[in-house]
C-alpha cells in the first residue's frame, strides 16, 4: 500500500510539469502530439483529458496496454545476456535486481519483474559478463555453435549491426507479438537504424540505457547570476535557444582566473566537452547528422550538403571563438570535467545524461537543457543519444513468439511502474534540483535522435569528420573529396550483408 501511495505521489507531481509542455507542443489539428523525431509527446484523449509519455498512464490507453495472449510457461527461464554495470560507467544496465533494498529505483526494477514473473510463470535469468565485447563475443560463438543459450542479449549499435551482417541476430519484424508502435518502445531507434526497411535491435523501456546515454548540456546556475545573464530555461521554453545565443551567453563567462596569461585547466570557459560528443551534439541538434536515410530508407552522406555546410561552419566558427571551449580530449584528460564544472569552471557542459551522477555533492545548483536549436525557424530540439545498448535477439532464438510476449510484457510494465520512478526520483530529485530542469527532460527524451554514422560507420566518417571539426576545419568540400567514396562502399557493403542474411 506504501508503495501504491509513493507511486502517486510521482504520478501528481510529474503531472505539475505537464502542462508547460503542452503550451509547446500540443497540436490542435489533431489528437495525437508527436515531435518531429516520431516520439510521442502527449495524445489527448476522447474525453480530452492529456496524456504524457512520462505522466500517469490510464489503463484503458491502448498505447500503453499491451495486446497480448493470456498465456503462461511453466517456470521457463527467460535468460538475457547483459553487462556489469562497471565496464561501461555512463550507462544505466539494470535489468535485475535481487532483492528490495529501498534503493527506490532498484526496488521497482525488482517488483517489475517479479510481477511480469507471475503473471507468465516464468523465471528472469540475467546472465551478466564483463564488458560490452564479452556480450558480442558470447553471442556470436553461440549462435555459430547452433545453440539456444540466450532469449535475449544487450548488444551496442556497432556490435548489432556487425552481427547482424554476420547473420547472427533476428530480425525485428520476425518476432512476433512486438508492437513498434506502442509508446514503450523508442521510435527513434527503428526510424534511424532500420536500413532498407530491416531492423535487428530495440529500444524499450524494460532497458534504461537508452535514456542514460542521452547527451544533455547542463549549466551553472551560480554563473548566470554572477554575470547577469539570461534564464537559458526561459530561451528554451520561447523556442529562442539558439546557436547564437548559446555562443552569446558561454562568450561572457570566459575569464583567465589566475591571472597569469595562460588559458588553462585552472580558468574559466564557456563550454567544455569531448571532441567526439560535442561536434556531432551540436550537429544532431540542427537536425544535420552526419548520415541520413532517402524515401527507400536507404542511408547516404549528408556532409557536404548545402544546409550541412551553413550549420557546420557557424558551429565551428563558435567554438573556436578564443577560449569559448575547453575540450578536455584536445587537453588529454576527459575527466578533467568531472572537476571544472562543479568547481564553476565553465557555463555549459555536454554530457551524457547517466553522467550527471558526479554532480550529486555540487555546492552550486545546476539545470539540464536541450543542446539548442540552428536558429528559431527550426521547429524542434533534437538530442543525440551515443555509446547505449539495445536489445537484440539472436538467430537461434527457439521460441520467437514467447521471447516476443515476454518483451512487450516487460517494457509495458515498466513504462507504468518503473519509468515514473526513474523520470521522477532517481532524475528530478537526485540530480536535478529544480522543476524546470524537470521540464527540459519532458523535451530532451521526446526529441531523441541517432546517428548511423557514430554507430555504423565511425571510422569511415563519424571519427575523421569530428577531427576536421576540431582542427576548425571548414573546408567540407576537400573532406567529402577525400572521404567520400570510402564511406559509400562502406555503406553499400552493409547493405549487401544485411540484405543477403535478411
Amino acid at each position: 500500500m506504501l508503495y501504491k501511495l509513493k507511486i502517486i505521489k510521482v504520478q501528481i507531481s510529474i503531472m505539475l510539469i505537464v502542462s508547460f509542455i503542452l503550451l509547446m507542443f500540443v497540436s490542435c489539428a489533431n489528437n495525437d502530439s508527436t515531435t518531429q523525431d516520431g516520439n510521442t509527446l502527449s495524445r489527448s484523449d476522447d474525453d480530452g483529458s492529456i496524456i504524457t509519455g512520462d505522466a500517469e498512464i490510464p489503463t484503458d490507453d491502448p498505447y500503453y496496454i499491451p495486446n497480448l495472449p493470456d498465456v503462461t510457461y511453466n517456470e521457463y527461464n527467460f535468460r538475457i545476456l547483459n553487462t556489469l554495470n562497471e565496464p561501461i560507467t555512463w550507462l544505466l544496465t539494470l535489468l535485475e535486481a535481487e532483492e528490495e533494498t529501498g534503493e527506490v529505483f532498484d526496488d521497482a526494477v525488482y517488483r517489475r519483474n517479479r510481477i511480469i514473473e507471475e503473471r507468465y510463470d516464468i523465471v528472469i535469468n540475467e546472465i551478466l559478463v564483463n564488458g560490452t565485447d564479452e556480450l558480442r563475443n558470447r553471442t556470436q560463438r553461440s549462435v555459430q555453435a547452433g545453440s539456444d543459450d540466450y532469449d535475449m542479449t544487450m548488444l551496442t549499435g556497432g556490435h548489432a549491426f556487425t552481427l547482424a551482417q554476420a547473420g547472427v541476430l533476428t530480425e525485428v519484424k520476425n518476432i512476433p507479438n512486438v508492437d513498434l508502435t506502442n509508446g514503450y518502445w523508442d521510435q527513434s531507434v527503428q526510424r534511424d537504424f532500420s536500413l532498407q526497411n530491416n531492423l535487428y535491435m530495440l529500444g524499450g523501456d524494460f532497458s534504461f540505457t537508452h535514456y542514460s546515454a542521452t547527451m544533455v548540456m547542463f549549466f551553472n546556475k551560480k554563473l548566470i547570476e554572477d554575470y547577469s545573464l539570461e534564464m537559458p530555461y526561459n530561451l528554451v521554453k520561447n523556442g529562442e535557444w539558439t546557436f547564437d545565443k548559446f555562443h552569446s551567453l558561454a562568450k561572457a563567462t570566459v575569464e583567465d582566473l589566475d591571472g597569469d596569461g595562460v588559458m588553462n585547466s585552472n580558468d574559466r570557459y564557456g563550454y567544455m566537452s569531448l571532441t567526439f560528443l560535442l561536434y556531432p551534439a551540436f550537429m544532431t541538434a540542427a537536425n544535420q547528422p552526419y548520415i541520413i536515410k532517402d524515401d527507400s530508407d536507404t542511408p547516404f552522406l549528408n556532409i557536404g550538403n548545402e544546409k550541412f555546410v551553413d550549420v557546420y561552419q557557424k558551429m565551428i566558427g563558435i567554438m573556436h571563438d578564443g577560449f569559448l571551449l575547453f575540450d578536455a580530449d584536445v587537453a588529454g584528460n576527459h575527466r578533467l570535467q568531472d572537476v571544472m564544472f562543479p568547481n564553476n569552471q565553465t557555463l555549459f557542459w555536454t554530457e551524457l545524461m547517466n553522467w550527471s551522477k558526479i554532480l550529486r555533492d555540487m555546492d552550486a545548483d545546476f539545470g539540464i537543457l536541450p543542446h539548442p536549436k540552428y536558429d528559431q525557424i527550426q521547429e524542434n530540439y533534437r538530442s543525440m543519444v551515443a555509446g547505449t545498448t539495445f536489445m537484440t535477439v539472436p538467430l537461434t532464438n527457439t521460441d520467437l513468439d514467447r521471447t516476443g510476449i515476454i518483451l512487450e510484457a516487460l517494457c509495458a510494465e515498466s513504462r507504468k511502474s518503473v519509468m515514473p520512478v526513474y523520470y521522477d526520483t532517481v532524475l528530478k530529485t537526485k540530480i536535478s534540483r529544480d522543476d524546470e530542469s524537470g521540464e527540459m527532460l519532458d523535451i530532451i527524451f521526446a526529441t531523441r535522435s541517432y546517428d548511423l554514422a557514430d554507430v555504423v560507420w565511425g571510422s569511415q566518417c563519424y571519427g575523421p569528420f569530428n577531427t576536421l571539426a576540431r582542427q576548425n576545419n571548414a573546408d567540407v568540400v576537400s573532406f567529402v573529396d577525400r572521404n567520400k567514396d570510402r564511406i559509400e562502399v562502406a555503406i553499400e557493403k552493409t547493405l549487401d550483408a544485411l540484405n543477403e542474411n535478411n
